[in-house]
């Protein structure tokens, strides 16, 4: 079966319905997130494994990380995950390639190049995707993926059973901040109240998804708040960094890492904050968030190095030593706010 769908840059209500087709055209889904998953590209994953079970098709969940958060254990179908870094995307009849939370086709598992003649159905929130698949479903303004595959199966008249309900909130409910930040919109409240319909309690998700941190992640917290420095105006931005040898000693994993940057924007005054983090093999990453007030947007700043994401939330990565590295930010976020303070 081939896929013919026209590419689209706007968002299309009928998107969904042709997403969900798609998904029930195929026996096979081999489903991708993207790497240093969070609680939006898991959950997606687990719910469109669980809506596999009750269409009987074979799901398969598989993305670069190693080791996916043990904060997310309770996910229906977490335990099944396989890891590959590479993959071979094969043009097969009755296979489809769904790629889930990725702004393009480099932010996960590689193996997939641009214009590849293979199944793909792209199925994402981020204002940048840049619509890589055969069939895409992207709207900008979703809360988030989760958000995005519940409008999915609601186009679809599908059943939404409990495990996809669970996998669902949490997704909705991490990239919202728990509903707090400015993505929440009318849509996103009345999608969490049909879950809560479905027997979703909000007092146990809550426990489940924050309630998760090891003491090893917070021995790893306090040398990122050790470090953190405040500059700029009135001190709207911060910066903080991890370094390998921090993992190393406190006995924390990288996924010790999450909710840390989130955690930095309580800081009263700041709008912008970056978490440096080097990484086992050297390579040194950046989270990136912002709020109202920042002069630029997370997702602005990080597409020049490389990286993407939304307007509140972002990645990307920093070419330079671990050494160095809070110089180095700290000289491209000034640049960036010079650059919008004067822009003539």
């Amino acid at each position: 079966m081939k896929i013919q769908t026209p590419i689209t840059t706007k968002f299309n209500p009928e998107d969904l319905i042709s997403a969900s087709t798609t998904l029930k055209n195929f026996g096979t889904w081999k489903i991708f997130t993207h790497k240093k998953a969070d609680g939006d590209a898991l959950g997606s994953s687990s719910a469109l494994c669980a809506a596999a079970k009750t269409l009987d098709k074979n799901a398969i969940w598989i993305n670069p990380d190693e080791k996916l958060s043990d904060a997310y254990k309770y996910l229906p179908g977490y335990e099944l995950h396989e890891t590959h870094e590479n993959f071979n995307f094969e043009n097969l009849d009755d296979v489809l390639y769904v790629f889930l939370d990725c702004s393009n086709e480099e932010r996960g598992t590689l193996g997939l190049e641009a214009g590849d003649a293979v199944n793909v159905l792209n199925i994402d929130h981020h204002e940048d995707n840049t619509l890589f698949g055969r069939v895409n479903c992207v709207d900008g303004k979703a809360s988030s993926t989760c958000e995005m595959l519940y409008r999915v199966f609601k186009a679809g008249g599908w059943k939404i059973t409990m495990d996809m309900a669970v996998s669902l909130y949490t997704g909705i409910f991490t990239d919202t901040g728990g509903f707090s930040f400015s993505n929440t919109t009318p849509l996103t409240h009345e999608i969490a109240a049909e879950l809560i319909t479905l027997g979703i309690e909000p007092d146990r998700m809550s426990d489940l998804i924050s309630q998760n941190k090891t003491p090893a992640d917070f021995l790893l917290w306090s040398r990122a708040m050790s470090r953190v420095k405040m500059f700029g105006p009135e001190n709207i931005f911060a910066i903080t960094v991890l370094k390998k040898s921090d993992f190393e000693e406190t006995g924390a994993d990288m996924t010790g890492t999450e909710g840390l940057s989130s955690m930095f924007m309580t800081i009263r005054g700041v709008k912008f904050i970056s978490t440096i983090t080097e990484y086992p093999t050297g390579e040194i990453r950046l989270s990136i968030r912002s709020r109202e007030g920042s002069p630029f947007g997370a997702g602005e700043f990080a597409r020049p190095l490389g990286g993407g994401g939304h307007e509140r939330a972002a990645g990307a990565k920093l070419e330079c030593s671990i050494d160095n590295a809070m110089d180095e930010l700290e000289k491209l976020i000034m640049q960036k706010y010079h650059e919008c303070a004067n822009p003539d």
